[in-house]
């Protein structure tokens, strides 16, 4: 039988020892791949988007063309960041979790946004019906306009949030 030798720490070594030290270090570091691509995935479970409950409010308010209906998205977010959030990315959805719709809300009541480790609330006007509305349609048209997407628009309840503005 012939005996090739290789070198480790100044003693000499079968090919047979040496092959077995190689198989042994290849498992382990087999062993451990598989570990950090459990613990990645698993990573990504636990930080999978969640769904968050929001909802769209009717606001009223005037401005030179007459009477204004706003509908706002609103949603109220916990700044687990470092640093200020300025706003949010989200899909909207509803109650059965099909996606009606993305936008940005801006998260900026205070001039720095949501300082970390604070709540606050993030918005943005989904729609907006106007006084030229009421001029066009007369009050009935643009009341039953109002009441119309406000009822589309309270099949909102739930935002998936997809990212953050610094």
């Amino acid at each position: 039988m012939v005996r090739l030798k290789y070198f480790k720490n100044r003693y000499l070594v079968s090919k047979y020892e040496f092959i077995h030290r190689i198989n042994v270090f290849c498992k382990r570091v087999a062993r451990l791949f598989i570990f950090c691509i459990v613990g990645i995935c698993s990573y990504q479970f636990v930080q999978a988007q969640q769904d968050f409950r929001c909802a769209v409010r009717l606001t009223f308010d005037s401005d030179s063309t007459g009477s204004v209906a706003n509908y706002v998205l609103t949603l109220q977010l916990k700044n687990t960041k470092g640093r200020n959030i300025n706003g949010a990315s989200i899909l909207y959805k509803d109650s059965q979790g099909q996606v009606l719709g993305n936008t940005f809300l801006e998260c900026l009541r205070n001039p720095e946004g949501i300082k970390p480790g604070s709540y606050g609330d993030c918005k943005v006007v989904l729609q907006r019906v106007d006084g030229e509305f009421l001029d066009t349609f007369g009050t009935d048209k643009w009341t039953e306009i109002v009441n119309t997407q406000l009822s589309y628009l309270n099949e909102i309840q739930y935002c998936d949030l997809l990212g953050f503005s610094y």
